[in-house]
């Protein structure tokens, strides 16, 4: 596999399409509530290797297994409310497995000649390097360090992008969305280190889940995805539990909008106030409720969620 064999100078090309989705997630997230698009952009430029080393070496330790949980939920969450204006086209993916491979290639080869460059200076301990060289040696690995961040910031975000082409489709998409997905896996793990790996797979089930959840309109067909998701992160080693957010919604789907609303006040609300509402929506039509009737069971949950009105 050469490096740019197809798409040369690739670490231009992987932030511009970094930039890309970031500028598409504006566009959609304007008018959204509380900002959603600068958190998720906060969210997908934390520490990178910060990020990938925690998930590493403490995968017993029940708290940040749980904390990790709830980032991933959240980032699913902002991406898919930023998201639900429309579907995402296939224009806005990366659909070429090769070219993703080749970016991840890219990704590790930045990283293997960063950390070359910074042990050069220990390498020659019996010579005396003068600060220039020193300082151009550090601005060096930090180049290669911007490309390899920029690389893996983009296959992180490729790959939630692509839940929700997929998921949002004609029929539903799992079985495609799994098939590209483990496509990926495929190829580029022969060539992602296990932290940089983790830092593009890890939540994965909580972006399924959101997908669902975001491009739902039929409960009977959002129930025929699950399966076919659960294979799929099996086959990737990621747990079942990020899905668990979609199940609860399919159930919530069931329920009449009177137990809906009773569950909220007594137990507090499950899903965001934007989920319910879609909820609503497809309980509505399945039941064939009368848009007074849609109006005064929207009125009610507004008031369980504690807010003043729900815009419909």
């Amino acid at each position: 596999m050469a490096i740019g064999r197809r798409h040369s100078p690739l670490p231009a090309v992987a932030a511009q399409l970094a930039s890309r989705h970031r500028r598409r997630a504006r566009r959609r997230g304007q008018g959204s509530r509380g900002g959603n698009v600068s958190v998720c952009v906060c969210v997908l430029h934390s520490p990178l290797p910060a990020v990938a080393t925690a998930a590493e070496p403490v995968a017993e330790d029940k708290a940040l297994e749980e904390e990790l949980h709830q980032a991933y939920s959240r980032e699913a969450e902002i991406l898919g409310s930023s998201l639900r204006d429309g579907a995402v086209a296939r224009a806005e993916i990366i659909a070429e497995v090769a070219a993703l491979a080749d970016i991840a290639l890219l990704c590790e080869s930045m990283a293997w000649i960063s950390s070359n460059v910074k042990s050069l200076p220990s390498l020659m301990s019996g010579i005396k390097l003068g600060d220039k060289l020193q300082g151009d040696l550090a601005a060096a690995a930090a180049v290669f360090d911007e490309i390899q961040h920029k690389c893996l910031l983009l296959l992180h975000l490729e790959m939630r992008i692509q839940c929700f082409h997929y998921l949002g489709g004609p029929g539903g998409g799992a079985a495609p969305l799994a098939a590209a997905l483990t496509s990926f896996h495929e190829h580029a793990s022969p060539v992602l280190s296990l932290a940089s790996r983790q830092y593009i797979m890890n939540g994965i089930g909580e972006m399924m889940s959101a997908g669902i959840v975001w491009c739902c309109v039929e409960e009977r067909d959002a129930n025929t995805r699950l399966p076919t998701l659960r294979h799929c992160l099996a086959a990737l080693s990621l747990p079942h539990r990020g899905l668990t957010s979609a199940t609860r919604y399919l159930q919530l789907l069931a329920d009449p909008p009177e137990e809906i609303i009773k569950s909220v006040r007594e137990k507090g609300a499950q899903f965001s106030e934007l989920e319910y509402l879609n909820a609503f929506k497809i309980i509505g039509a399945k039941r064939g409720l009368s848009q007074a009737d849609m109006k005064g069971y929207l009125k009610q949950l507004s008031s369980a969620l504690g807010h003043i009105g729900v815009t419909v």
